[in-house]
């Protein structure tokens, strides 16, 4: 059963009593022929035509698949884990390595003449409503990596949502495009970062009519959505394809309780994080596309370059299967999570020092609907940062967020969450308000003035100093964040989680990005730190 208790399919595997290869018994299942190897890259999808979404390709295989008498030679070499540490099988359970084939002659033949991930791919695509699907196995980072490298190259320009994950920046550096960002809409009186503003994309467009796309994230990390209908006629008019990271939104086309899917809604490539809220293994996505703007064959080349050749068949058999609960009884699945969501913020709406985010947040520019599966709680009243009141959750109560900042906690509900859960997320909230009051040595108060997201928005519409290729790829020092105002950033600095870069190789350091950093290190945050030197140390080029 899945995490909801979905009747997710699962394989079942017989062990051989002889050591040697993979057998494969064919189902009926599959294409009596091989497929033709002139539809090898699918650039179609085949979204046009219906597909029986009861089908899982992948599942199917994978269940079919047997030891039999032949001597392997191959990869995994761990060989259905009889060459693995007794330790991690017994951790893991044997069926976890049995799983664990490789695609070419393990899922498929040599030559992929059953068409295994291909119908998949097809399948996929119709379901989320895309001409085009590839699944990835390096989560959204691998799909927004090829997303970007599908569109641009060395010198052309890309917009980016500045609240975008790190992997669309750290890409477009490595790949020497030019790098534009896309302010997001800031509520001021609740120092929450929204969406995509129409007009300021429209202007920033319009100042860079060379751009090769613009990249949005919505939902946001609050939960909050952009008027995609909007921003995708701002980028038609122009020529310029629209890319919807959704990485939290997989989940959109099957419950019409959640927000609109966005590629119904104009976009032209999506990627969404299967593995997030649906019920798919960790690192499991999908990228999408539709539409004429984004060139097909491209996109698919971009994906061989970047796929791990050897991807994880567990992943993608748990892809697959979900895809398949999701067309079948999504729109139950999601409701049940949605109402329990509904009830946690009833239930804690009575708190007088928490205050809990809802629909009031929506209606601007950049703030077009919410997703109701997320929770956001503003934790400033209680004396302490939402980094502490993560850490205290998650040590004294077993409750994990999915987001702590300067003056919020974020939970997102998903298939897995439970009455239980949700009883325990109260309770935590409930005893977190006992300690503040108690007065928990571990917790500090932010001081009212402390720099929010909004400090931040001059830096984001200046040019960088330095190209970013440059800037990443030159020899640099090591200087304390105090000390770091009016050298040129050397790296990308991201607190983790969301994993938001605040600063890019080639920007001039300010001394607002100086506060705002160091203002978050003492409440608690945690920067990625590339060379391991511990918290308070940055990158900068070296001066001549």
């Amino acid at each position: 059963m899945g995490r909801s208790g979905a009747p997710f399919a699962t394989a079942s595997f017989r062990s051989s009593p002889e050591p040697g290869g993979l057998h494969m018994t064919r189902h009926a299942s599959r294409p009596a022929e091989p497929r033709r190897r002139d539809t090898a890259i699918d650039t179609n999808g085949g979204a046009k035509q219906s597909m029986d979404q009861s089908n899982a390709p992948i599942l199917d295989a994978l269940a079919a698949v047997e030891r039999g008498n032949i001597a392997g030679f191959g990869g995994p070499g761990h060989d259905e884990g009889r060459a693995a540490s007794a330790d991690v099988v017994a951790l893991l359970v044997k069926q976890a390595f049995q799983a664990d084939v490789l695609t070419p002659k393990g899922l498929d033949d040599r030559t992929e003449s059953f068409g295994v991930m291909q119908q998949a791919y097809r399948l996929a695509a119709e379901a989320w409503g895309a001409d085009l699907c590839r699944f990835s196995t390096g989560g959204s980072t691998q799909s927004i990596q090829t997303a970007i490298a599908a569109v641009a190259g060395p010198g052309d320009t890309v917009l980016i949502a500045g609240n975008a994950h790190k992997a669309a920046f750290s890409t477009a550096v490595f790949a020497g495009v030019n790098l534009v960002t896309i302010p997001p809409v800031i509520d001021r009186e609740r120092d929450v970062e929204h969406g995509t503003d129409p007009e300021t994309l429209a202007r920033l467009l319009d100042a860079h009519p060379a751009a090769k796309a613009a990249l949005v994230i919505s939902p946001t990390f609050f939960g909050v959505t952009s008027d995609i209908p909007a921003l995708a006629e701002i980028c038609h008019a122009r020529g310029v394809p629209l890319i919807v990271d959704a990485a939290w939104g997989a989940a959109y086309p099957f419950c019409d309780r959640l927000p609109e899917n966005p590629l119904r809604q104009g976009a032209d490539a999506m990627v969404v994080s299967v593995h997030k809220t649906m019920g798919a293994l960790a690192q499991g996505s999908f990228m999408l596309v539709t539409g004429d703007l984004i060139d097909r064959e491209r996109f698919v080349w971009a994906f061989e370059m970047l796929q791990c050749t050897s991807p994880s068949v567990p992943i993608l058999a748990s892809l697959d299967a979900t895809r398949r609960a999701h067309v079948a009884d999504g729109q139950h699945l999601w409701g049940r999570v949605i109402d329990l969501a509904a009830s946690v913020r009833d239930r804690l709406s009575d708190l007088t020092d928490v205050a809990v985010y809802g629909r009031e947040m929506i209606g601007g520019p950049g703030a077009h609907d919410l997703d109701p599966t997320f929770l956001i709680l503003d934790v400033r009243k209680l004396g302490l940062s939402g980094y502490e009141a993560d850490e205290w959750l998650q040590a004294e109560r077993r409750v994990s967020a999915v987001l702590g900042d300067l003056r919020h906690i974020g939970f997102s509900f998903s298939l897995g969450t439970t009455e239980q859960d949700a009883n325990r997320l109260v309770q935590g909230i409930r005893d977190l308000l006992v300690a503040a009051k108690d007065g928990d040595d571990r917790f500090h108060r932010v001081p009212d003035d402390a720099p929010g997201y909004a400090s931040l928005q001059p830096a984001m519409a200046s040019a960088p100093a330095l190209p970013p290729p440059r800037a990443a790829a030159a020899k640099f020092d090591r200087v304390p964040y105090a000390h770091a105002a009016g050298r040129i950033a050397g790296q990308s600095v991201a607190i983790v989680p969301p994993a938001i870069p605040r600063l890019l190789p080639g920007q001039a350091i300010t001394p607002a990005h100086v506060a705002f950093l160091q203002a978050n290190l003492e409440a608690g945050a945690f920067i990625l730190d590339p060379d391991e030197h511990g918290d308070g140390l940055i990158r900068v080029v070296r001066e001549a």
